[in-house]
């Protein structure tokens, strides 16, 4: 009895997944903030603002609920904690525009050496901040080792894989497609590498910045609750079940072996919904330094992420059960892909310059991708928040 209420207990919850809301998705960013883990704290301040764009000192969530509610500030922080100064400079400098805090302020000046954008007012009093690690922040700065990563080591012939496009610079409506990555299979031979390939591989993922990523541990969590032994998911059905416990659209699964002298190292996407591989990718790699292991994983993730490219389109015919979208095969749409559905609404300018930044956005829902043909392909719905008609907009989540 205890068993089937915990299974419908995690169906709710998993059923859940797809109607987050804005201050969700920023309540996990603070989390992740609080953490130290500062892409994937962007990843999850860029989804609420992708929903509800303003900074606010008072946002209302739901009933007479109101909260603080600043992503674009956040996700500055989060980036100048990471180097990447020109990224912080122009969320901070949104920020302040919609609203001065004394938080944005502070970490504006740490990147302009004091000066302060113009026309700006600051507010003599500070707002509360949002809480932060007991432990002193101090910017993420790369070291030598992990700028390796992007250079091909000098004792491989492994060919550098290129990323196609910028996620950054698309269109975003909620979070992105949610990715758990498995433990890698190995056998005796290659059971050392394991670990370090898991976490390269999920590290890979969460700095191409296409993917939401489950984190590790809530998987190592399930997979213990559910006294599965790691080293055992090799049938898709498995890790097909795990995944839905995490609230992942598509899971990695991935194996380690021996070809000759070389290590092979291989990794499927594999849809949780359909039980589908999306796609498939191995690279052969010289062990004789942890570098050229590490460079193979990159090249491995690289090219996942380049399988699933992010295509904007539109509904261009609504049936009783099916619809139909405006982008094919020729565009790289792939049978099971998951996409997002949603109306646009009014521009989005900046407070100050008037520069239009977008429009916001009203997500309807989410729709799988069934048939493609070259120029149009046929889509069901999975979940709908709003009514779907023609000339509403799709993206691939």
């Amino acid at each position: 009895m205890i068993k089937n209420i915990s299974f419908f207990l995690l169906i709710i919850s998993v059923s859940l997944i797809g109607q987050t809301k804005f201050y969700n998705y920023y309540s996990v960013g603070l989390e992740f903030m609080e953490k130290q883990d500062w892409q994937r704290a962007i990843t999850e301040f860029k989804s609420a603002s992708s929903l509800e764009f303003e900074d606010m000192q008072r946002k209302r969530t739901y009933g007479t609920h109101f909260i603080e509610y600043y992503p674009h500030r956040e996700t500055g922080i989060a980036y100048y904690m990471l180097g990447e100064n020109e990224n912080a400079k122009k969320e901070l400098e949104l920020s302040l525009a919609y609203r001065s805090t004394e938080r944005a302020v502070e970490y504006f000046k740490k990147i302009t050496g004091g000066v302060l954008p113009t026309p700006i007012a600051i507010k003599k009093q500070e707002e509360p901040k949002p809480k932060t690690s007991s432990q002193e922040i101090t910017p993420y700065k790369p070291d030598a080792v992990s700028q390796n990563k992007i250079v091909q080591p000098a004792s491989t012939n492994i060919i550098v894989v290129t990323k196609k496009y910028d996620p950054s610079n698309l269109t975003q409506v909620g979070s992105r497609l949610a990715v758990a990555v498995l433990p890698f299979e190995t056998n005796k031979q290659t059971i050392k590498y394991k670990d370090g390939v898991t976490n390269e591989m999920i590290n890979e993922l969460v700095n191409l910045r296409r993917f939401k990523v489950i984190e590790r541990s809530a998987l190592d969590k399930i997979i213990s609750e559910q006294k599965i032994q790691a080293s055992g998911i090799v049938d898709d059905k498995t890790a097909v079940k795990l995944g839905k416990m995490t609230g992942a659209d598509a899971l990695v699964v991935g194996n380690i072996s021996y070809t000759g002298k070389n290590l092979k190292i291989s990794a499927r996407l594999v849809d949780v919904e359909t039980g589908e591989t999306l796609a498939a990718h191995d690279v052969n790699a010289d062990t004789t330094s942890q570098d050229v292991v590490d460079f193979a994983v990159k090249n491995v993730a690289t090219m996942l992420y380049n399988e699933l490219p992010i295509i904007e389109g539109d509904i261009i015919k609504v049936e009783s059960s099916e619809m139909f979208i405006d982008i094919g095969n020729t565009q790289g749409l792939r049978k099971g892909t998951k996409c997002v559905v949603f109306r646009e609404g009014e521009s989005i300018k900046h407070p100050i310059s008037g520069e239009i930044l977008g429009r916001k956005v009203t997500k309807l829902g989410e729709i799988l991708v069934i048939q493609v043909s070259e120029k149009f392909a046929t889509v069901k719905p999975l979940e709908t928040e709003q009514e779907i008609q023609v000339g509403d907009k799709v993206i691939i989540k």
